[in-house]
């Protein structure tokens, strides 16, 4: 089933009475008359009662209440009422044909929002469920409405002619798109739900690999206790560890005797001699990072010094530079007169030879000897310091470890107490660090089965990736090959358009490719876009009617069959080339294979149509306008 919408009567309403009211039929409607009579107003009221958002009200039509309409679309016959106020005032709809609709004041009337939200179905969505468009079904890509699919049903005076879509203050290239592809019957929002799906994947999938990473950081790797498996074996030696700890302790009466006193002391001495030994090792470290301390400073102040030295030389240089050209009469010492000389290979002064490349190789090697020293001292500083750092690490191991045995060696070996106390103090220490590795291992537990669910997470949303780019894949390749046959059409049929105009463009007679450009809003012939007002007018409108026509051709566009034109003789076009146009238009019509309407405005009709079967309403003039008011 083809999608469609056809317009069947247009009422405008101030105060309360009847300005404008006309009926409307299926093919080619007219309405003609004079410059400035109202056309391009009955043209906004239809634009704005079919979802369009427009509020630039001209003086005539700022003035009436309300605009009312007769629908036809494909799931039946609707009635539509919508104040005159802003691009956002909502629209009332009653679900039967006008006549029916007057019955009722307000019961029988549903308002809807123009724009799509969360709570409440827009008159969007139920436009296009009724016309046969396909609507949305999620809220990220309900961007396309009605008021963009009329920006491209609707070629209205305001807009640029180089511009194929209605000019509006706010656009994106996307939504035009978006748009050009549902009319050409392209699967746009499937593709678009893809789009942001996979975004959505991606970006949780980045998020439980990072959560993933730093869980698996946080496992002692090194210890094989970084999975379940490894956890729980671990666990159950220290049970069975614990179990025996706890015998070992409940029978400390069976267990020591005078030979464990004798085995006490003699581990009590070797325990000592360890920690003799540590703390000799501890002051030993700490004298080496002491002494290794007073290096590195001494070494930094060398630094300091070598680097003045080699920031002060250049200047050195520049000043016996600036000394040596300096002419002097005189001694410096003693004021005696000097004799003439102007021999620059000799001291003005002392006589003595002076050779300037010689003292310049002076300053050359004493800067290189300088730089020499400084990136040896440098050299060495970082040594001294890696140096350092292991010593202070070596420290610090060191003082743990011995604090760890001074610490044991105060529970167990201490002198005021008996070797029984001393087997019991071991032994419940002991049990007291099975209890924290337990408790320990069982943390580790929990991050580890942590790591098992972010894995299988992981995995689980990579195969919704793949699964959403598999479909991504297809879509594109299904809306390559639409995209091509309709734009192939839509092209074909805009060549035959210029082909049949006036001879007033060059180009347009011997047009080989019209381009439609949805996202850039932008038609072309054979790669131009410049033509003179009229031809650019000519061209807008050829285009517009060759995607209107190549829907009327091909169900498989999602056009609705409907097209609304204001501009065919605009920027000062000639009568003869825009009743020419006129004719086109009829043609086209008369070729349709389906239902249709076009409803255009002219100020200089073809008298060929000048009949019934095309026109709608009288030959408006000055002073019998579209807008009829009464005295009041």
């Amino acid at each position: 089933m083809t999608a469609s919408f056809s317009l069947n009567r247009l009422r405008v309403i101030r105060r309360g009475q009847a300005v404008y009211d006309q009926v409307f039929h299926m093919g080619v409607n007219i309405i003609r008359g004079e410059n400035g009579c109202g056309k391009s107003s009955i043209s906004d009221f239809i634009f704005y009662i079919l979802g369009g958002e427009f509020d630039r009200w001209k003086a005539a039509p700022s003035q009436c209440d309300e605009v009312q309409a007769e629908v036809t679309t494909q799931g039946g016959v609707v009635t539509l009422r919508r104040e005159i106020k802003t691009a956002q005032t909502p629209i009332s709809v009653f679900f039967g044909p006008m006549a029916d609709a007057e019955k009722h004041a307000l019961d029988g009337w549903t308002p809807y929002s123009i724009r799509r939200s969360e709570n409440r179905e827009s008159f969007s969505q139920i436009m296009f469920r009724s016309s046969g468009i396909p609507e949305a079904q999620s809220q990220g890509s309900a961007n396309i409405t009605m008021n963009q699919i009329l920006r491209l049903l609707y070629a209205d005076q305001r807009t640029p002619a180089a511009l194929l879509f209605k000019f509006v203050d706010f656009d994106t290239r996307e939504i035009r798109e978006a748009v050009g592809d549902l009319i050409c019957g392209l699967s746009v929002y499937d593709m678009y739900d893809a789009e942001l799906k996979l975004r959505d994947l991606k970006v949780k999938f980045d998020d439980a690999s990072r959560r993933l990473t730093a869980l698996i950081q946080s496992l002692p790797v090194e210890e094989g206790l970084a999975n379940i498996d490894n956890i729980e074996k671990r666990v159950r030696e220290l049970s069975i560890e614990e179990e025996r700890v706890t015998a070992e302790a409940r029978n400390v009466d069976a267990i020591i005797g005078d030979a464990e006193t004798g085995e006490f002391l003699k581990e009590r001495r070797s325990a000592l001699s360890k920690l003799t030994k540590l703390k000799n090792k501890i002051i030993l470290a700490e004298g080496a990072v002491e002494t290794l301390s007073f290096e590195i400073t001494d070494i930094e102040q060398f630094v300091d010094y070598l680097a003045d030295l080699a920031d002060k030389l250049p200047r050195a240089q520049a000043s016996a530079e600036l000394v040596g050209n300096i002419e002097f009469t005189h001694c410096p010492a003693c004021l005696t007169p000097l004799k003439d000389t102007t021999d620059k290979e000799h001291c003005a002064v002392c006589g003595s030879e002076a050779d300037p490349e010689r003292e310049q190789s002076k300053y050359l090697s004493i800067k290189l000897d300088l730089d020499i020293q400084l990136r040896e001292a440098r050299q060495l500083l970082v040594e001294k310091r890696d140096e350092l750092a292991r010593n202070q690490r070596d420290s610090r191991e060191l003082s743990r470890v011995y604090e760890g045995l001074l610490s044991e060696f105060g529970t167990k070996y201490d002198i005021s107490i008996a070797p029984r106390e001393s087997y019991l103090a071991a032994r419940y220490q002991r049990l007291g660090q099975i209890g924290r590795d337990k408790e320990y291992l069982g943390r580790l537990r929990e991050r580890a089965l942590q790591v098992r669910t972010l894995s299988n997470e992981k995995a689980a949303l990579q195969g919704e990736i793949t699964k959403v780019e598999d479909l991504r894949k297809a879509l594109e390749f299904q809306s390559k090959r639409r995209r091509s046959i309709a734009l192939t059409a839509i092209s074909d049929i805009a060549r035959d358009l210029l082909h049949a105009d006036m001879e007033r463009q060059e180009e347009f007679k011997k047009a080989d490719n019209v381009s439609i450009r949805f996202a850039d809003n932008a038609i072309s012939v054979d790669g131009e876009m410049n033509f003179a007002d009229s031809s650019s007018v000519i061209l807008k409108n050829s285009a517009i009617l060759s995607i209107f026509s190549a829907a009327t051709l091909d169900q498989a566009f999602y056009h609705p069959k409907f097209l609304l034109l204001d501009n065919v003789e605009d920027k000062g076009m000639e009568p003869v080339r825009s009743h020419n146009f006129q004719k086109l238009i009829v043609e086209r019509s008369e070729a349709a294979k389906v239902e249709h309407q076009i409803i255009f405005t002219t100020s200089m009709i073809c008298g060929e149509l000048n009949v019934d079967k095309y026109t709608i309403g009288p030959e408006y003039t000055h002073e019998h306008r579209t807008l009829e008011f009464k005295p009041a």
